[in-house]
């Protein structure tokens, strides 16, 4: 299973592109629709509702009126908190019985959630964000019968338009019609078709988001996207995910990933079995300094980070690593992962003997994260990164 999320404002036409990929074979977890069912006639959750706010909020028939409680919950934080503790519990339950039901599968999932950006899930390969300007926001919801002044109040409850986007892998401008829209839909369809499919247990459940530490990335997890099939979700640049130089260390492809082997044949020909993946690394020196991204993780996710890298040291560079001005860490430690002794003499008899080599998709993903940085940051990845004295291989696929 691929699990997608997928998000956007009021007006943005995000069930319209919802709509669009399931007709392309996506599986929809409809958390809009899922809230409806959740809130018919003598559910639990709308006892719950009337409860705490009143019996003004349903009509003779047991049926919620649903512009009365967003009266209440849009221009009161508290009943907001509220509304979203009744809820959000009996969702949750429902949004993880739909998305197991693909589990096993090789689908790919959307996850159709307005308030992903506040409400961050685990495990998600992708977000896509559907985005409009804020004024065709509020003509198209106009549009659809809608007090300018509610979808304006609204637009102001919800995520910026800034930070949404900020999470975003993929964005899906919706301010054309509806051919243009199919066009960029079909786009990124083709792109999230050919993500790995995330292997957790905990698919879709809420993300925990109390930081605990940053960690300095200097190969692949410079770019967002990737950095996000690592931990599962999206950091957003510019508020948990920086620019960062790493002094005192030099980069180096001198690692041995001892737990992956791979086969392939040279260029001159000579046949490799169960050759060794070579990645990237660090070494102290002292004159050297590499670029690379900060990103603040979790509890979760920085013990995940020690189980994949569990062949690197974690280790302490909160005193080397350098931010923009005005970045501010929260005096959180910053650690990086250098390879351990063990793994960096894989390599050397590895390299010594011919059988080892770097796959070819990795070096790509490397340099693409730092062309997504800037082209100026892709310079110097290569400028502070030797040549490496192993070969770049087309690793046999299965």
């Amino acid at each position: 299973m691929i699990l997608v999320g997928l998000t956007g404002g009021i007006g943005a036409g995000k069930s319209t592109v919802s709509k669009l990929l399931a007709e392309r074979g996506a599986a929809i977890v409809d958390a809009d629709q899922i809230a409806r069912d959740l809130q018919a006639p003598g559910t639990p959750v709308v006892a719950a509702m009337a409860e705490r706010f009143g019996d003004q909020i349903l009509d003779a028939d047991g049926a919620l009126i649903r512009p009365e409680v967003a009266k209440i919950v849009f221009s009161d934080k508290a009943a907001l908190k509220d509304l979203n503790g009744i809820v959000h519990p009996a969702m949750q339950s429902e949004i993880q019985r739909q998305i197991d039901e693909h589990r096993d599968t090789d689908r790919v999932v959307v996850l159709d959630f307005p308030l992903l950006g506040e409400n961050p899930r685990k495990g998600l390969a992708a977000t896509i964000v559907v985005d409009v300007p804020p004024e065709i926001a509020v003509e198209r919801a106009v549009e659809r019968g809608m007090e300018e002044s509610d979808v304006r109040q609204r637009i102001e409850s919800q995520m910026r338009r800034e930070d949404r986007r900020a999470i975003a892998t993929h964005v899906i401008d919706n301010s054309g019609d509806l051919d243009a829209l199919v066009s960029r839909v079909e786009r990124v369809w083709a792109q999230i078709r050919t993500l790995p499919a995330t292997e957790s247990s905990d698919l879709g459940e809420p993300a925990d988001t109390t930081r605990v530490a940053w960690v300095f990335g200097y190969g692949s997890l410079v770019s967002p996207a990737s950095l996000a099939r690592t931990i599962g979700r999206l950091a957003r640049p510019g508020r948990d995910f920086h620019a960062a130089v790493l002094g005192g260390f030099g980069r180096r492809w001198n690692y041995g990933v001892g737990h992956v082997s791979g086969s392939w044949t040279s260029d001159d020909g000579t046949r490799v079995d169960d050759g060794t993946i070579v990645a990237l690394g660090l070494v102290r020196a002292d004159d050297e300094a590499v670029n690379g991204a900060i990103a603040s993780v979790t509890e979760a996710e920085l013990a995940d980070l020690d189980h994949r890298e569990r062949s690197y040291d974690r280790v302490d560079v909160s005193d080397l690593v350098a931010v923009a001005e005005g970045v501010d860490l929260g005096g959180l430690a910053v650690f990086t992962f250098v390879p351990a002794v063990d793994a960096v003499e894989r390599y050397e008899r590895a390299r010594d003997a011919g059988t080892a080599g770097i796959r070819r998709t990795y070096w790509d993903l490397v340099d693409d994260a730092f062309a997504v940085a800037g082209e100026g940051e892709r310079r110097r990845f290569h400028d502070t990164t030797p040549e490496p004295d192993v070969p770049i291989v087309d690793v046999d696929e299965d």
